[in-house]
């Protein structure tokens, strides 16, 4: 029935058939089976009855309005819109409400299963691309530190205009010669006037080029390069690890759509059958009926006011629940899309705590991150153990100047000049700098063998948690299945009793409302076993995706 509609104040009073209960659900009729007959016989009620059952009620609508799954949407982290209606055990008839109405934008064409939605998450979504590029920073690195094997060439160009020309000022000189012309030896003196050589034109220009070639440092730059590959390999699980924990946010988000879309219709059928129970209290009540009070429909208008007002919740958390998925798949903000599930799948197998123990231990990407790090220190330390030995490197330089003056520095000839040699050099004392550089990075090293041990165990510790969840909600789960069938059996007989007169309409309220009630914990059970076993394979590190190559999703957008 449309909400703009108002309800019906009437029901039938004859015992409906299989076939005409179904015959009205298909035509939007409220009248749920074995609530449309007056009842023989009526238990009397009293007050504390009625305080009971808006109790067990107001329980009812804590367990539902409980049952949020709708990530928070921090910063950097992803939403959408989808489609999904309640899971097998809890499928509910045909509403009478309308969907939620769509949004601007325009839905995908085609419903997307989780591994379309994953794959379409790792092509859109910005944060494994911001990963990748944090992967080409350090390739960029690595080859930084690689240049220094390669000769260092420098050329340079310099013109330079001076305030006049450049000359050279030989002073005036006097000095004694003597010189034997026959009639004896003759001492004379001579005297040199000043002069001023000029030695080029005010205008000089040069062009020079340097080479060199580092030969021995101590073993300073294999230890950058072997620096630069650990963060090359830190940087590489990074980008793993964003994708894996935005394939962990889809599957948790996807299945929390899922959910709530089971929540919301469970919540409509709730309200059918509670409006159902109160038309028929009413029916009876104002047609003057003796075994049916005004306090039983006083008690059924409660229970259906109630779950009106929880109604309106879930279908605010649907509406929050596609939008986290679409923004996890790198939608727009108004982006829509249909997701193909309409049920939640059943629990996974947890299996062995040892095995996924293990795994993790081999497989995850912190480890693999921190490993990378600890790689990094060890080449900081070979870096600054360097610092002690010699430096030695080969050196040449060619130059030459160009000058309108053609003599003096600027002869031709004398313009181009080459020079070549080996430089060593030691360092004998920088303040006791390097053995402080030194035994920084031992501790360093030191305090990262404490850290991994703290790492394994907490990496253990997650995946323990993440099994034992598994473990919990299976079990749940299990029961659950169990309790549903034995609450929609129970409510079943109370609806026959009810039509008999063996039971008043409290007692009817309170199976109809428990029905409810165990099947929301079981459709929590179920998704709480998939967010589980997001988590675990989140800490495992790459079986997902593994299994997405394998399939051929979202290849282009994996690291």
């Amino acid at each position: 029935m449309n909400p703009a509609q108002p309800f019906p104040r009437r029901a039938q009073s004859r015992i409906l058939g299989k076939g005409e209960v179904q015959a009205r659900r298909d035509a939007d009729m409220t009248v749920v089976p074995g609530l449309a007959t007056e009842p023989s016989m009526v238990r009397p009620s009293a007050t504390h009855g009625a305080l009971w059952v808006a109790g067990l009620l107001l329980v009812t609508l804590a367990c539902l309005a409980s049952l949020d799954v709708v990530p928070a949407l921090a910063g950097g982290a992803a939403p959408a819109q989808a489609h999904g209606t309640a899971c097998s055990p809890c499928a509910s008839p045909q509403s009478r409400y309308p969907e939620s109405a769509p949004s601007p934008s325009q839905p995908l064409a085609q419903p997307l299963g989780l591994a379309q939605c994953i794959a379409l998450a790792l092509r859109n979504n910005a944060g494994p691309a911001a990963a990748r590029e944090g992967l080409a920073i350090a390739e960029a690195q690595h080859r930084q530190a690689l240049s220094a094997y390669w000769p260092q060439l420098t050329a340079a160009s310099t013109q330079t205009r001076l305030d006049r020309d450049p000359v050279f000022v030989y002073p005036e000189d006097s000095f004694n010669y003597t010189v034997d012309m026959g009639g004896g030896p003759m001492t004379m003196r001579t005297t040199v006037p000043e002069r001023r050589i000029r030695l080029a034109d005010r205008d000089i220009g040069e062009f020079r080029a340097d080479l060199g070639l580092l030969l021995y440092d101590g073993g300073r730059r294999e230890a950058r390069v072997r620096e630069a590959v650990a963060g090359h390999d830190a940087a590489a699980g990074e980008a793993r690890l964003t994708s894996l924990q935005l394939v962990h946010d889809v599957t948790t988000r996807y299945h929390g759509v899922v959910l709530a879309r089971a929540l919301r219709d469970l919540g409509r059928e709730t309200v059918q059958r509670l409006e159902a129970t109160r038309d028929v209290a009413e029916h009876f009540y104002k047609g003057g009926s003796q075994r049916v009070r005004k306090t039983d429909w006083l008690r059924a208008q409660v229970g259906v006011l109630g779950v009106r007002s929880l109604l309106a919740e879930l279908d605010s958390n649907v509406e929050l629940a596609e939008s986290a998925l679409a923004n996890t798949l790198g939608l727009p903000w108004d982006g829509q899309v249909r997701v193909a599930d309409t049920e939640l799948p059943a629990t996974p197998d947890p299996g062995d705590l040892d095995a996924a123990v293990a795994d993790a231990y081999r497989l995850n990407l912190d480890l693999v991150r921190f490993d990378a790090g600890v790689r990094a220190a060890e080449a900081r330390l070979d870096d600054a153990t360097g610092e002690y030995l010699p430096v030695v490197s080969l050196f040449g330089t060619l130059s030459t100047v160009t000058n309108a003056y053609d003599g003096g520095l600027v002869a031709e000839g004398e313009r181009t000049h080459g020079a070549a040699g080996l430089t060593v050099e030691l360092p004998l004392f920088e303040g006791f700098r390097t053995q402080a550089r030194v035994e920084e990075m031992r501790a360093r090293l030191r305090q990262l063998a404490h850290q991994r041990v703290l790492l394994r165990e907490g990496v253990a510790l997650r995946v323990k948690d993440a099994v034992l969840q598994e473990r919990r909600a299976a079990r749940q789960a299990t029961i659950g299945a169990e309790t549903v069938a034995a609450a929609t059996e129970s409510r079943t007989l109370t609806e026959r009793a009810y039509r008999e007169g063996l039971v008043d309409t409290r007692e009817l309220l309170e199976t109809q409302i428990y029905e409810a009630m165990v099947r929301a914990a079981r459709l929590r059970a179920l998704y709480e076993a998939q967010a589980a076993a997001a988590a675990r394979n989140l800490v495992a590190g790459t079986e997902i995706l593994e299994h997405l190559r394998e399939v051929g999703y979202g290849a282009r957008a994996l690291p």
